[in-house]
């Protein structure tokens, strides 16, 4: 009987670890605005955040640049600048869809910045276009979520902004109505979100105009970037419920100490851990956990660069884990885009978190404690 308790427990565990492991993309499609195509950064084709996701990722992942400058989610005619009209979007569908059958994709949707203009959002004698934003969003998960390879689309809450905002830019409509209305559209499609907003409230010195970000605030959305898609989504994270979180905090999507499906910075139980939270999946700065902290598809282990800092990754940790060290950040060369046109300066936003419901880790090491139980028992009667 012992014998089988503990060849039970070995299953278990191979078990738990199958399902403490993150789900690794071969081909990422970045879609949206300047703060996807890298406008502000020193060096565009190796500064943006699609290249510095692409060295974390490694050479095993294709990560292309889709960002147009001053794209809207918002459709004609009631953006300015539909991303839907943009060769960038025709580019995407066709990365995605020519990625091969045994393709693993994910698509990062990261537009809704240039929306929270006044002219876009709220125009002067006409209704407010929060509703018709939440219909051409949904239109654009679907549009993707149908191509043939079926890629996970991946819902970024647009970046905080600055003190002073460039571009006629409106950080209060972004984090009032732009961001509930993403994180409703990711429940009501049960997809991941990558909440950028929460991490980024409260540091002007992360955007060099005010929403666009410096270099190392780029390397810093790749990181963010990199974490959410690395996730393991099927179990609970750091704080919160059927999805994966960051900074304490239960429900869905959001970051550092919020209420969400996916949050950042300090929480317990689930697939991510960060600034201070215990998690299963991916571990930081010390931590074990299923899955391990380092050497994930060629990736670098969580460390400068990176949202995953200075957390333990407890949880079930019954397979070790290397503790993180630096990340390392730049060039990967990304498609380029055309500039903003004439009176229309650019502008755009990002995000961190991940909702989705399913099964937690086994608690293998549970299984192997009983076997050992039984057989000291045995022995005692004996």
């Amino acid at each position: 009987m012992a014998f089988g308790l503990v060849s039970l427990a070995s299953v278990a565990l191979a078990s738990a670890s199958a399902l403490g492991a993150p789900r690794v993309p071969t081909h990422v499609a970045c879609v949206g605005d300047s703060i996807t195509y890298g406008y502000g950064a020193s060096n565009q084709a190796t500064k943006s955040y699609p290249a510095n996701l692409q060295t974390l990722l490694g050479a095993s992942v294709q990560v292309k640049n889709f960002g147009r400058n001053s794209a809207t989610m918002l459709s004609a005619p009631f953006g300015d600048m539909p991303y839907e009209d943009q060769t960038e979007f025709n580019a995407a569908s066709n990365f995605v869809s020519g990625a091969g059958a045994n393709a693993v994709v994910d698509v990062i949707i990261m537009l809704g910045t240039n929306d929270s203009k006044n002219f876009n959002w709220a125009p002067s004698g006409k209704a407010k276009n929060d509703q018709q934003f939440l219909k051409d969003y949904r239109a654009m998960v679907e549009h993707f979520s149908a191509l043939t390879t079926k890629p996970v689309v991946f819902l970024a809450l647009p970046l905080a902004t600055g003190n002073s905002p460039c571009c006629s830019i409106d950080g209060k409509v972004i984090h009032d109505e732009i961001v509930p209305l993403i994180k409703q559209l990711a429940a009501e499609k049960n997809l991941p979100t990558i909440d950028l907003n929460t991490p980024t409230t409260g540091h002007p010195e992360y955007f060099g105009d005010g929403v666009h970000p410096t270099d190392a605030a780029y390397a810093l959305v790749a990181g963010m970037m990199r974490d959410g898609l690395l996730t393991d989504r099927g179990s609970a994270a750091a704080g919160g419920t059927g999805g994966s979180t960051a900074a304490g905090g239960t429900g869905s999507s959001t970051a550092a100490g919020g209420t969400g499906n996916s949050t950042a910075a300090g929480g317990t139980g689930g697939a991510e851990a960060s600034a201070g939270g215990a998690g299963i999946g991916l571990a930081s700065s010390g931590g074990s956990a299923l899955g391990g902290a380092a050497g994930l598809a060629g990736s670098a282990p969580a460390g400068a660069g990176s949202s995953l800092a200075a957390g333990a990754g407890a949880g079930m940790a019954a397979a070790g884990a290397a503790p993180g060290a630096g990340t390392s950040s730049g060039g990967a060369a990304s498609s380029g885009s055309p500039s903003s046109p004439e009176g229309r300066p650019a502008s755009k936003g990002c995000a961190l978190s991940s909702p989705s419901p399913g099964p937690g880790s086994l608690p293998a090491l549970g299984w192997l404690g009983l076997g050992w139980l039984v057989v000291r028992r045995r022995r005692a009667r004996g």
